[in-house]
């Protein structure tokens, strides 16, 4: 590492342990540390969204998947994100609605649909959901960081990924405030980097038109032995994925990632339902630029290198770039983006996972009531043990980053869609029909993926576009053969005025009394 990249390490640590320690005096109460006390202004929603949405993920699986498959990774990702941001403002003028705003999205399954359990396995099931879903997807941000800094500073893979779960933990246990506010600066950090590295990119490639222009001429193999591409073969809208395979792509990162529970969660931490549905919308314009830029990495990348060295894979293009084609203050200022990236997501994730171990299984199936100050301390030891065990698992990484982040949001995406949008907008939905539509989806999504992958399956509809029907489908008859949900189930999320039967089941139900 040069004294330049060490430079800018050093002053991107310092900011970040300013807003580390202002987010811990925050996170006074069990409501702080889980949802920000319900009172993020729009300012600090926009960056917190807008991090978590921007992860290793994106800055360096996305790159990879346009260097490798050109225009597909518009078609899958760009696309698709975009539409799941679209989609988010429906849910938030729901779920911030409330009187009594949830803290999590399995209590929102336990409110909406079996408000009356004195222990909800409905909340149980989700939250194990999370859990599993979380740790796949910290996995995938340790190992993409792990890939950079092993490259461009010469460390281990296993000391590189451990340096990362000491900053996780860092910005982690102090709750969602620490998070959100060490956002503010890694979505700034993100933003400058990104624009740094894709304009150094453009520079050396001519501009984007000529950027575009020799791309179209490459019919080279993304890797070394892979299959040459035919001239033109980096604008295909599919790549080398088939229809289906692309579609399923798309279901995944649209439907899926819009009702991933770390989504409605943070837009449940704004002030009101104003903030909650303008921050997706106003995210947008930085993700716009964000996307755009890596575009330019990922097509630039492959014209300045348009076959990856041997035994290098195209996720490992960014990290290639910075060491070969940037100068060191522009490699410096992308490593602290892509860390910022990673961090932001990770730290989240960790946090969500944790909460839903603590808060929705714990105290949730607990006889006796759990104190605030016993959660948070319950809370922040199960985001130490959850790090490690996605550290653990990061050390033997996956092949390819981006794809399984598709899969975990195919996965949420089967479970959590059906009670999501069938709650919050049909008064009717009841209890038998999110037990039906959040256990069918999620097993189905998992058997056709297993088949799938196995060779098994090769039908034209992908898992996911199977495990979403199938939970509607299921939802739909449940909720027509069933009786309806009880009053004070709905209640909340249709009408202004609640009655005080359903607070009192409310509080109950939270335990807040």
């Amino acid at each position: 590492m040069n004294i330049v990249t060490a430079i800018i390490a050093v002053v991107y640590i310092i900011i970040l342990f300013y807003f580390i320690i202002k987010g811990n005096k925050k996170s006074s109460n069990i409501d702080d540390f889980t949802i920000g006390g319900w009172s993020m202004s729009l300012g600090v929603s926009i960056f917190y969204f807008t991090a978590t949405w921007v992860s290793a993920a994106s800055v360096l699986g996305v790159p990879g998947i346009l260097y490798a498959n050109g225009f597909a990774g518009i078609t899958g990702w760009f696309a698709g994100w975009f539409f799941a941001t679209a989609i988010l403002p429906l849910i938030a003028y729901k779920i911030r609605r409330p009187m009594f705003p949830v803290r999590t999205i399995p209590e929102y399954m336990r409110l909406r649909f079996e408000p009356f359990a004195k222990k909800s396995f409905l909340q149980s099931w989700s939250s194990v959901m999370i859990i599993f879903g979380y740790i796949s997807y910290v996995t995938i941000q340790i190992t993409g960081i792990g890939y950079l800094l092993s490259q461009v500073t010469g460390l281990s893979y296993v000391l590189s990924i451990f340096i990362f779960l000491i900053f996780i933990l860092l910005t982690v246990l102090g709750g969602v405030w620490s998070v959100a506010l060490t956002d503010v600066l890694n979505t700034i950090v993100i933003i400058v980097g990104l624009i740094f590295a894709a304009a150094l990119i453009l520079i050396q490639t001519g501009g984007l038109s000529e950027l575009f222009a020799q791309a179209a001429l490459i019919n080279t193999p993304a890797t070394v032995g892979g299959t040459p591409i035919p001239e033109g073969g980096l604008f295909s809208p599919i790549g080398t994925f088939s229809i289906a395979a692309i579609i399923g792509i798309f279901i995944s990162n649209s439907l899926g990632a819009a009702v991933a529970p770390h989504w409605p969660t943070r837009l449940l931490s704004a002030k009101n339902v104003k903030t909650a549905v303008y921050t997706p919308l106003l995210s947008s314009c930085i993700l716009l630029i964000v996307f755009l830029c890596l575009l330019v990495l990922g097509i630039g990348g492959r014209v300045l290198v348009p076959t990856m060295p041997s035994g290098m894979a195209t996720d490992q293009i960014v990290p290639l770039l910075i060491s070969q084609y940037m100068n060191p203050l522009v490699a410096g200022i992308l490593i602290a983006a892509i860390f910022a990236a990673a961090l932001s997501t990770a730290n989240g994730m960790i946090l969500q996972a944790s909460i839903a171990t603590s808060y929705d299984l714990y105290r949730n199936l607990s006889k006796k009531k759990v104190e605030d100050k016993a959660l948070i301390r319950i809370t922040q030891i199960l985001l130490i043990i959850i790090s490690v065990i996605a550290f653990l698992f990061s050390i033997n990484p996956p092949a390819f980053i981006a794809m399984v982040a598709s899969y975990v949001f195919g996965f949420f995406g089967c479970a959590f869609i059906g009670p999501i949008f069938f709650g919050l907008y049909w008064k009717r939905a009841n209890k038998q029909a999110a037990y039906v539509g959040t256990i069918v989806g999620a097993v189905s999504y998992v058997l056709f993926t297993f088949m799938q992958i196995q060779g098994l399956y090769s039908f034209l509809i992908p898992p996911v576009a199977i495990g979403m029907g199938l939970s509607g489908i299921g939802m739909l008859i449940c909720t027509l053969v069933y009786p309806p949900a009880p009053r004070v189930a709905w209640e909340p999320y249709f009408e202004e005025d609640i009655s005080d039967d359903t607070k009192e089941v409310i509080n109950l139900a939270m335990k807040n009394v």
